[in-house]
């Protein structure tokens, strides 16, 4: 597991993980084993739980 602590704010730090998420996410879709898929799709559904917040949602809406 990454931890993202230093020297970032909690913005940044979410922001990192779901890029990190999203990254994994490929990865695992594109290996030809139906674990492997199993994997991309959890990880979808942790990218949705932290894409989920309200928070970051109005962030991401403001940046664009």
């Amino acid at each position: 597991m990454i931890v993202y602590e230093y020297p970032f704010n909690e913005r940044i730090r979410t922001l990192l993980r779901l890029e990190d998420l999203y990254e994994k996410f490929l990865f695992f879709l594109q290996q030809p084993h139906p674990q492997q898929h199993h994997v991309a799709l959890s990880t979808i559904f942790e990218m949705l739980e932290v894409a989920g917040r309200a928070d970051l949602k109005s962030d991401l809406l403001q940046e664009l």
